[in-house]
């Protein structure tokens, strides 16, 4: 478990004077938050919120985040169900919200209120209704003076570009939990006009990969849980550079595998033939010789079970599941994939074929999925094929998919421009949600 994963409470909340800000990441999967200015969360967990019953009293509870071994001594997790308070990538859900923002600023090691100014991440084009409840929210429940709101993968790309990873201007591309944005960058600000969304994420290819195992093995689809799919995605998924070819391969691979399979199978059932014949002769000299003696037949023998039995093969999931990324409609959606995503939002830029150029040469991928192995060739490849021949194109990883985003607004809420791009509860009481219409932060590190 990475060294940022720390769930339990910290100590020196009282040591941080009121203007230093708290910084939230709340992702759809993982929700992060710390201090302005340092390198790593204090807190993270899963962004989720489950209510399981004792085993015994049958008394229920709210738990947020992963399972706790010491907790499922007592409450029944495996029958709660899961819930988030995101609908794709766009909070719905406050009552869940509340229950997360209580359990993370305790263990941040707040007390009654917090009484810090709040950066939160939010996705690209985040509705003027989440926005309002969630200030709402931290302003009632929280006591919180001030607030500001910033995109995650604008975040991410100014943190890498402070890193030297990416330039001014160039192109984001984010892959997450629940959905895939591409944000072009002008002069080191998003350009949220262009940027381009597909309602496809890491958790489609989780839940992919679980129904096609669960129909590959339905004598084992109790045992393929979420969680499960989620550890083999990690561990075995691969974005193939071709699919096409990767799929023959495949097909190849498996009739050898039948033909060979036919062969032991025909050898097989001759020998068999063969010793039941030889048995049955010996039996037939048996009945006539006199003195053959009545024996009893012995009880058939139980088939031990061995690890095979337990045993399931990835085969063609392993690149199949990660090619929904490309191809949406493997599983019903009718939307572009994010290699096509860069040319629909290079198309909607107002700008000469030099500043198109200048973009492709500084492309950045972020987010969890871009962690899948083959994923940059795989990009690279599928983003040619809509420029022009030999045009230039770099595209490049970030530092750390899953951090900088945090990262980069914790370096945000530590400058002295911060202040300024804040709003407070007099300013929310005064202008409601008309002051989310035209808020609009400038990111600069």
């Amino acid at each position: 478990m990475p060294s940022a994963y720390r769930p339990e409470r910290q100590p020196d909340f009282a040591s941080f004077p009121d203007t230093t800000p708290i910084v939230i990441d709340n992702g759809a999967s993982t929700f992060r938050i710390g201090w302005a200015g340092e390198e790593e969360p204090r807190v993270a967990f899963r962004n989720i919120v489950q209510r399981p019953r004792h085993r015994s009293s049958g008394e229920t509870v709210t738990v947020v985040g992963d399972n706790d071994p010491a907790l499922m001594k007592y409450f029944d997790c495996t029958r709660s169900v899961i819930r988030s308070p995101f609908d794709d990538d766009v909070v719905y859900q406050f009552e869940y919200m509340e229950y997360i923002l209580d359990y993370a600023f305790d263990r941040l090691g707040a007390t009654s209120e917090v009484g810090h100014p709040i950066l939160m991440t939010e996705c690209e084009c985040n509705p003027s209704f989440s926005r309002a409840r969630m200030s709402e929210l931290l302003f009632e429940t929280y006591g919180v003076p001030s607030i500001a709101f910033g995109i995650d993968d604008a975040f991410s790309y100014k943190y890498n570009q402070k890193l030297g990873n990416c330039g001014e201007d160039g192109l984001a591309i984010s892959c997450e939990h629940g959905t895939c944005h591409v944000v072009p960058f002008l002069k080191g600000q998003p350009v949220l006009e262009a940027c381009c969304r597909t309602n496809i994420g890491g958790f489609h290819i989780t839940d992919f990969l679980r129904q096609l195992l669960s129909l590959k093995y339905p004598y084992h689809s109790a045992s393929i849980t979420w969680e499960k799919a989620e550890e083999l995605k990690k561990e075995h998924c691969y974005v193939a550079l071709d699919y096409m070819s990767e799929l023959q391969i495949f097909k190849l691979k498996e009739k050898k595998k039948q033909i060979l399979l036919k062969t032991t199978t025909e050898g097989r059932m001759r020998a068999k033939q063969r010793r039941a014949e030889e048995e049955a002769l010996r039996e037939k000299q048996e009945e006539e010789r006199p003195e053959a003696v009545q024996q009893t037949p012995e009880p058939p023998k139980a088939r031990i079970l061995t690890a095979e039995d337990y045993r399931i093969s990835i085969g063609i999931e392993r690149f199949r599941c990660p090619e929904i990324l490309f191809q949406p409609g493997m599983i019903g959606i009718d939307q572009a994939g994010i290699d096509e995503m860069v040319s629909i939002s290079l198309r909607r830029l107002m700008e000469n074929e030099s500043v198109k150029e200048r973009i492709c040469q500084s492309i950045l991928v972020t987010g969890g999925c871009s962690l899948i192995p083959g994923m940059i060739p795989r990009l690279e490849s599928g983003i040619r094929q809509f420029r022009p021949y030999l045009a230039p194109l770099r595209l490049v990883r970030a530092a750390d998919p899953l951090l900088d985003a945090w990262r980069g607004a914790a370096a945000f809420a530590a400058s002295s421009r911060f202040g300024r791009q804040t709003f407070s509860l007099a300013d929310y009481r005064e202008h409601g949600e008309n002051l989310f219409h035209r808020y609009n932060i400038v990111y600069s590190l």
